[in-house]
């Protein structure tokens, strides 16, 4: 039995933010059409962290795989990344796996196109100032992502310390970019909004949002973390990647739902229900919209073929033979 094995530079090499934008779309479609199957993750806990199992079938196409993810937030005091992962691609039919392959690179990767794609369907189309909450790798590739469907003219980048803020802003091309350490001073006047940090308390004032913003969250994952506040949901028309997920992991949006501010239909849609027509985006320029991220796997599975499709073609990465 051979299989593929896929290194960062491989998956880098494969897939550019353009193309995994449009993978996305073809995953969130699929999801919302019932045409995917993906159950809740499995979080494994320790003290020093979680590791997250996550399977998923893509039906339309015959992908199958799962990625093994996991999140210890004290690997930044010893030089090392806060996220690991693998991704595992199956053939559906006999169950052999066909490839194992960094999904470090890939999760930043999927997680930044899906902010592009909400980006493209929820902001207004004239979007060109971004306020960008977070400045590591997550951060990095929302921005990118968005920049792939927006016209951006100008960034300002927010982090806790401002040290992070400032070095992103510096190294960013073709954009006026500066770093701030005041948020309401980021959010004003901003046409996008994203939060892409680890804080478990929100970062910004819900009711300083201007009317007419997006904003998207991808940084808190679990219920007791909120990267939002209450007022942004009440306010804002709120799509979802998927609504049995945000209501297991989602504290942003499970919080006000707990404290008896909204209930669950404040969800107006899963972002694959809009793509497929079945529920309205965005209705006018002066909406404020909210698009909620806490991962999943048919965005690593759809991603994750398009990088063997390329690498099979191109002969990357090394086969090796398990035996059997």
């Amino acid at each position: 039995m051979q299989m593929r094995i896929l290194s960062e530079s491989d998956v880098r090499q494969a897939v550019d933010m353009p193309e995994a934008i449009e993978a996305m779309r073809d995953a969130f479609l699929a999801l919302s059409s019932g045409q995917a199957t993906v159950p809740i993750r499995l979080g494994l806990e320790t003290e020093f962290g979680v590791s997250l199992f996550m399977p998923a079938h893509m039906k339309p196409s015959g992908q199958a795989g799962a990625k093994v993810v996991s999140v210890n937030p004290d690997n930044v005091t010893n030089g090392l990344p806060v996220i690991h992962a693998v991704v595992l691609i199956m053939d559906p039919v006999t169950g052999r796996p066909l490839a194992l392959m960094d999904g470090t690179w890939l999760t930043a990767l999927r997680t930044g196109a899906i902010g592009g794609l909400a980006a493209q369907v929820l902001s207004r189309k004239d979007s060109s100032v971004v306020a960008l909450f977070g400045a590591g790798v997550q951060a990095r590739t929302q921005l990118e992502a968005v920049r792939c469907v927006r016209d951006i003219q100008e960034v300002r980048v927010v982090s806790l310390g401002g040290t992070s803020a400032h070095q992103l802003a510096s190294e960013l091309e073709g954009v006026a970019a500066r770093g701030l350490s005041d948020p309401d001073m980021a959010i004003a006047g901003a046409d996008i909004v994203i939060a892409a940090t680890s804080s478990a308390t929100p970062v910004f004032n819900g009711c300083q949002i201007q009317p007419g913003t997006h904003v998207t969250g991808v940084g808190s994952f679990t219920i007791d973390m909120r990267e939002v506040d209450a007022e942004l949901i009440k306010r804002a028309r709120v799509v979802v990647d998927q609504r049995d997920a945000i209501l297991d992991e989602a504290g942003d949006i499970v919080g006000p739902i707990r404290d008896g501010v909204v209930d669950e239909s404040v969800m107006h849609a899963e972002i694959g229900e809009i793509l497929l027509g079945e529920k309205e985006g965005r209705r006018d320029s002066e909406e404020i919209t909210f698009f909620k991220s806490v991962g999943n796997a048919v965005q690593d599975l759809a991603v994750a073929s398009l990088v063997l499709e390329v690498a099979e073609r191109e002969d990357l990465g090394v086969v090796v033979d398990l035996g059997g």
